[in-house]
């Protein structure tokens, strides 16, 4: 369920218009744009599909039954 944001003019991912989306099934339209928007620019910055590897990679190394 792709979801375009008309105040940010911004298509937003399916798990954040989930998000901010009511029991009656309508989206919050400027709060799904601003948290898109945030997460893109949290992305650009961090790089978070390395970070999600590395993560990956580290949880792989230590498995709690081995402490």
């Amino acid at each position: 369920m792709l979801y375009f944001s008309e105040y940010y003019q911004i298509d937003v991912r399916d798990d954040i218009t989930k998000e901010f989306t009511n029991s009656r099934g309508q989206v919050d339209d400027m709060m799904a744009g601003l948290h898109e928007i945030r997460v893109r620019m949290a992305e650009k910055e961090f790089n978070l599909k390395d970070l999600e590897a590395k993560l990956e990679r580290n949880e792989g190394k230590t498995s709690p039954n081995t402490a």
